[in-house]
């Protein structure tokens, strides 16, 4: 999944104050505050569950400016290949109605 953050520049964290986020099964989750250039952003990468959930969570802060970012995009790069991402899918029929255990 090269370039899987190149989406993440200065601008884009002024979209939401909270922003969660996936590719299939790599979770992640950005929280920014202040503003351009005196700000941070803090991030989550976490399992295939919902972040209130998550027992498995790494966080990291980063400055809010075009080094900051470029950390950030690095760092989920690095987090992703760690931890690996598969297609998001919900199994059907569930397990159960074929009699599997």
């Amino acid at each position: 999944m090269n370039g899987a953050f190149e989406q993440l520049t200065l601008d884009f964290f002024t979209r939401a104050a909270v922003f969660p986020g996936s590719l299939g099964t790599f979770r992640y989750r950005f929280c920014r505050s202040g503003w351009i250039g005196d700000g941070e952003i803090q991030a989550w990468v976490y399992e295939n569950v919902c972040f209130e959930l998550a027992k498995d969570a790494e966080a990291e802060t980063f400055p809010w400016t075009e080094e900051g970012v470029t950390a950030l995009k690095d760092w989920l790069s690095q987090k992703l290949a760690e931890r690996g991402a598969e297609p998001y899918r919900i199994p059907y029929p569930p397990a159960e109605r074929l009699g599997a255990e």
